[in-house]
């Protein structure tokens, strides 16, 4: 199926809307043809197939893997931002599975950041959580969260007895969140962050940073998951129309 040069329309972009027409047809997770073949089944050069690829990869239709080849983009998991949920929460509520690799915690002194947030002194220590969470055994996220140690003694002797980290809150010291403020942001992932959650280098990343206070507005935890930005999205329902003053 070669492409028409006859015609005022890019090869890319030919290539690009027939590649489109097949992936309708196809699964997802499956395999698109590699650069090589379709390289020849269009007669084009390796830059116009790529760039092709580029276009729908940027549309969310395909995703790269590193070492693996291009596949049909699956549907992304949506975390819902108008109440406070865990993740663990949101992905049951998905119908989904989740799953945490064995977490590393300990008590340490808070980054500046964080101890400004949880309006602690430099002296007063965290206990600071780190969880890889999976989905169907795929890595999605990176989470880290900071809590005051004074307010979960033995935190982590108590911890990996359930997923939800909020669960644990709740259960074993009566503490719910009332209040919390998300930060969403949006860069590319460290080369650490690339290996762990199985990554191209530089591939988009979601950086959600909360910070969670008490009904009587103690600050509770800052939390920061970093997710696959091919496999995770964000959603805030709103509501009415703020009108500027006159």
């Amino acid at each position: 199926m070669a492409v028409n040069r006859a015609i005022d329309i890019p090869l890319y972009a030919q290539v690009r809307e027939a590649l489109r027409d097949e992936l309708a047809k196809m699964e997802p997770g499956q395999a698109i043809p590699t650069e090589p073949e379709l390289e020849a089944r269009f007669e084009v050069s390796r830059i116009t197939v790529r760039k092709a690829i580029d276009d729908l990869v940027m549309e969310g239709l395909l995703v790269r893997q590193q070492g693996r080849g291009t596949f049909v983009q699956r549907p992304k998991l949506t975390h819902e931002l108008n109440m406070i949920t865990s993740w663990t929460e949101q992905l049951i509520a998905l119908g989904y599975t989740p799953r945490t690799l064995p977490l590393e915690i300990e008590a340490i002194e808070p980054p500046k950041r964080v101890a400004c947030n949880l309006e602690l002194s430099s002296e007063q220590r965290v206990f600071a959580l780190r969880r890889l969470r999976l989905v169907s055994e795929e890595p999605v996220t990176l989470m880290v969260n900071y809590l005051p140690a004074r307010l979960v003694p033995g935190l982590d002797q108590k911890v990996s007895r359930r997923e939800s980290l909020y669960e644990t809150l709740e259960k074993e010291y009566g503490l719910l969140p009332a209040r919390a403020v998300d930060t969403v942001e949006t860069r590319s992932a460290t080369d650490d962050e690339a290996r762990r959650l199985r990554i191209e280098h530089w591939a988009p990343v979601l950086c959600v940073t909360r910070v969670s206070y008490l009904a009587d507005g103690r600050p509770l935890e800052v939390g920061i998951a970093i997710s696959r930005g091919d496999r995770y999205q964000y959603r805030v329902e709103l509501h009415g129309r703020a009108r500027a003053k006159a």
